[in-house]
């Protein structure tokens, strides 16, 4: 009985280090082939919603939700499996293998929740691969009553960088209503800049993450959109309620982007095992609202190998199941982002 129990852990063992040298592979030739051909007909993917960081950068609460997903005798392995994922080269590997060409890539200030990736830290990442990887830059508001005007000129500062396409908030994790006004001067430079803004809405399993509707619901986002007719405002993860697995803010999204020309949808994690059973809900609720133009492709990635593509193949299939034609997947997955950040096919 010890033996096999030995023989187990050693296989267990095995496998994880082969999980580990397959990540460590050398990323595909530039000739490699991207994109997706449905029905005859080539779509270019892009993912707007990957994330980069480090291992020792995420706050120990975050560390152990990740850490509970391997057994407990392999999870001296998680800086690197996770980690290694994070950094431009993790992050390309992902990509390839989904054979998607461009992404969006997120800094993330929430050092009470998930921790910090730095707009340096990313600026890092993604220099070098600005054909591939275009940087949402972030900014830190745990003292904005005292630093408040600093970090919105650190903002402005950072998205004077070319790769740098848009910015991101996640107030749930940063502790920030949607409807307070102090955070103004963000939704202002989004809008004078050109810089598309993408907000997480929905609840988050992370955590210490706020839960209560003002935090996650965007309808008290609302009176905001109003006074920054400018500024483009992309509702991250459809209001999707991950603890119980339910579009439960679904309808403020739908609602908000009937009413307003500028915001925008985007499905990320919808697209994962987890929220498979409600995902084709959602593609329906998409259509027959006519909003298909209106929601911009993200899987959440890169979280562990496998995930960026597993998100889009499962997102792919539930488009076909629901009759979405070629020209709607294209939106979705390609043109929709193209037009919204002006970027060339």
């Amino acid at each position: 009985m010890a033996m096999a129990k030995f023989s187990s852990k050693i296989l267990l063992l095995t496998l994880a280090f082969s999980t580990i040298m397959a990540w460590s592979e050398q990323i595909l030739a530039e000739d490699q082939a991207y994109g997706l051909t449905i029905q005859g007909e080539f779509i270019d993917v892009i993912d707007m919603h990957l994330h980069t960081g480090t291992w020792d950068a995420l706050t120990e609460p975050y560390k152990e939700r990740y850490s509970e997903r391997v057994p407990k005798f392999l999870r001296f392995t998680m800086k690197y499996l996770l980690g290694s994922g994070l950094t431009s080269e993790g992050i390309l590997k992902q990509m390839d293998k989904a054979k998607i060409r461009r992404a969006g890539v997120f800094a993330v200030y929430s050092p009470d929740t998930t921790g910090i990736a730095s707009n340096e830290f990313l600026q890092q990442q993604i220099n070098g691969h600005s054909d591939r990887l275009l940087g949402f830059a972030s900014v830190r508001t745990d003292y904005w009553n005292i630093d408040g005007e600093e970090q919105l000129k650190k903002l402005e500062t950072v998205l004077g960088n070319a790769n740098m396409v848009g910015i991101k908030l996640a107030h749930a994790h940063q502790q920030m209503r949607f409807d307070d006004p102090r955070f103004d001067g963000v939704y202002e430079i989004a809008g004078r800049l050109g810089k598309p803004i993408y907000l997480h809405t929905g609840t988050s399993p992370n955590p210490y993450t706020r839960l209560e509707p003002p935090y996650v619901d965007p309808k008290y986002l609302e009176k905001t959109i109003q006074r920054y007719p400018d500024t483009q405002f992309i509702l991250g993860h459809s209001g999707y309620d991950s603890f119980k697995v339910a579009l439960t803010y679904l309808d403020s999204c739908i609602e908000l982007a009937q009413k307003y020309d500028n915001v925008y949808l985007e499905p990320g994690a919808l697209g994962a095992r987890k929220a498979e059973k409600v995902l084709i809900d959602y593609l329906r609720i998409i259509k027959e609202n006519n909003l298909i133009d209106r929601v911009i492709y993200g899987s959440d990635g890169p979280q562990f190998p496998g995930y960026t593509n597993s998100h889009l193949e499962r997102f792919v299939v539930t488009m076909q199941d629901s009759n979405y034609t070629t020209a709607e997947m294209r939106a979705l997955l390609q043109t929709n982002f193209e037009q919204l950040f002006k970027l060339k096919s």
